[in-house]
C-alpha cells in the first residue's frame, strides 16, 4: 500500500478538494478540515509516484489552497511525514506518535493517555520515533499496559488501520461572500465566476458528468435605490458542457445582454454557482493519435453560444436522409445531442463531407494530365481522392421543371493548388463539372 496525505495547516474544505482527487483514487478518506489521505499504490500502472505528486501541487494551486504532502506505506506514517515536513521516520519527533495511535482524531481519552506516555518518555530523553522503536514491547506493556502496548503495534506497523468511508456531496454549489463588496462591472463578476466554475467543472469531471443545467445567483447590496438587487440566472444548455471555458463563454454573453439593459446600481455582496442537473460521460485519457471528442467540445461550444444569440428554435442539426443528391441528402433536426440515441461522435463520422459552397448550376470543367482547367484557368492537382461516392436517380420519378432525366453520377474529391480542396463529379460520358468547394 502506498499513501498520499495532504496536511493543511489552517482548517480548509477537505472534502471539496478530496473531490477532485477522485479521478486519481477511488479509495480516499479524510481528516475533517485538516488532511486528505489518498491511495495510489493500486494504480501505479496509471501514473507514477512522481507523475501524482507533480499534479497534487497543480491542483492545489488551482484551488488555491496550500498543503504539505506526505507518501508512505500507511495512513499514520505518510500522515505524521505531512505534518512535520520529514521524509523518514528516524526525523520523526515523539510528538509524532500522536498520529501513529489516533491519527483521524476520533478518540479523545486515547490521546490523552498518549500524552502522558509522551511526556513521560520526554523526561527521560527520549526525543524521536526512532528512539522510541528502539524500546521492547515488554517494558512498555509493564509500564504503561494497554497504551503501551498498542503505542509499540502502531509504531512498529503491526496494525491494520480502516479508512472511515466517504462520499462526496450530491450537490455541487460554490458561494463567495464579499465583506465590503466590490464594483458591480461585468468584468469582476466574471473573473469571480472563473474562478467558481474551475472548482466545480474539477468536481464533475472527477465523477464523470457533464453539466446540462447550471444557475447563478448574484446578490448586490441592498438599497432604496436598487430594488432588482437580488439576481438569477437559469442556463439550460443545448449541449451538455465540460469545460468551465465553454460555459463561461455563454454566461458572459447572458450577463453581457442583461447588465446592459439592467444595470447594478450597489456592490455584489455575493456571487454563487450551483449545478442543477448533470447526465453521465464516459471520460478518460486524452487520446494523442484522435482529436474527435476535442472537435465535439469546441461543436458543442458553438451551438450553446448560437442558442444564447439566435434562441434555441433557430438552432439545429442536420440528419441524413435516403435521398442520393446533395443538395437533399439532409433535413433539420431540433433537440439536444445528448438526447439523442448512440454517440456524437459516431455521428460524426457516419456523415460524408460535403462541400461547404456548392455551385447554383453544376459548371462544366475540363480534367487533362495533372490538372483542372476552371474558367480558362489552370489548377495543378495536388491530390485526387480515390474514394468516389456514385449516386444515380431520376428515371423512378415522375417528370417535372427540375428533374427532366435521369442522373449517375460519379463524385470525388479534388486538392489543387492553393490548399483548395473541390468537389468534382464525372457522368457516364466522361465529362467533368464542378459541384462545389469545401471552406
Amino acid at each position: 500500500m502506498r499513501v498520499v496525505c495532504m496536511w493543511f495547516d489552517n482548517p480548509s474544505p477537505t472534502a471539496r478538494i478530496a473531490e477532485v482527487f477522485l479521478r486519481f483514487s477511488p479509495q480516499i478518506s479524510i481528516r475533517k478540515d485538516r488532511a486528505i489521505f489518498i491511495e495510489i499504490g493500486k494504480c501505479r500502472n496509471l501514473y507514477s509516484e512522481q507523475s501524482f505528486l507533480a499534479r497534487a501541487q497543480i491542483i492545489l494551486k488551482r484551488q488555491n489552497q496550500t498543503a504539505r504532502i506526505g507518501l508512505g506505506s500507511d495512513i499514520t506514517d505518510s500522515l505524521a511525514f505531512a505534518k512535520f515536513d520529514c521524509l523518514t521516520l528516524e526525523e520523526l519527533p515523539l510528538e509524532a506518535i500522536f498520529d501513529f495511535i489516533d491519527p483521524f482524531e476520533r478518540d479523545q481519552a486515547l490521546r490523552k493517555a498518549t500524552g502522558k506516555l509522551v511526556d513521560s518518555f520526554t523526561d527521560l530523553g527520549i526525543k524521536t520515533l526512532s528512539d522510541f522503536k528502539k524500546i521492547p514491547a515488554s517494558q512498555l506493556i509493564s509500564r504503561f499496559g494497554v497504551i503501551g502496548r498498542h503505542a509499540h503495534s502502531r509504531v512498529h506497523m503491526q496494525d491494520f488501520i480502516s479508512w472511515p468511508f466517504w462520499t462526496p456531496e450530491e450537490i455541487v454549489s460554490e458561494k463567495k461572500e464579499f465583506a465590503h463588496g466590490f464594483y458591480p462591472d461585468l468584468e469582476p463578476i466574471l473573473f469571480e465566476l472563473k474562478t467558481q466554475l474551475d472548482r466545480i467543472f474539477e468536481i464533475i469531471f472527477s465523477r464523470k458528468k457533464r453539466v446540462t443545467k447550471l444557475q447563478i445567483q448574484i446578490k448586490c447590496e441592498k438599497i432604496s435605490t436598487h430594488v432588482d438587487f437580488l439576481r438569477t440566472y437559469s442556463f439550460d444548455f443545448f449541449a451538455p458542457q465540460s469545460s468551465a471555458k465553454g460555459a463561461l463563454r455563454i454566461i458572459k454573453d447572458r450577463l453581457a445582454k442583461d447588465l446592459e439593459k439592467k444595470p447594478l446600481l450597489s456592490p455584489v455582496e455575493m456571487l454563487e454557482t450551483s449545478i442543477i442537473k448533470l447526465v453521465p460521460f464516459e471520460g478518460g485519457q486524452k487520446n494523442i493519435f484522435n482529436s474527435d471528442e476535442e472537435k465535439f467540445e469546441q461543436i458543442n461550444s458553438v451551438h450553446n453560444q448560437l442558442i444564447e444569440l439566435l434562441g434555441k428554435e433557430n438552432v439545429f442539426q442536420a440528419e441524413l436522409t435516403e435521398d442520393r443528391r446533395p443538395e437533399r441528402s439532409w433535413k433539420k433536426k431540433h433537440g439536444t445531442p445528448h438526447e439523442a440515441n448512440g454517440s456524437a461522435v459516431e455521428l460524426l463520422n457516419e456523415i460524408p463531407e460535403r462541400a461547404t459552397y456548392l455551385c447554383k448550376y453544376p459548371m462544366k470543367i475540363e480534367v487533362t494530365a495533372g490538372y483542372v482547367h476552371i474558367k480558362k484557368r489552370r489548377f495543378k492537382i495536388l491530390h485526387w481522392d480515390n474514394q468516389i461516392e456514385k449516386i444515380t436517380g431520376g428515371w423512378y420519378e415522375k417528370p417535372t421543371e427540375e428533374i427532366k432525366n435521369v442522373f449517375n453520377r460519379n463524385y470525388s474529391q479534388v486538392e489543387i493548388e492553393g490548399n483548395q480542396k473541390i468537389s468534382i463529379f464525372e457522368t457516364p460520358n466522361r465529362e467533368f463539372y464542378l459541384h462545389g468547394y469545401y471552406g
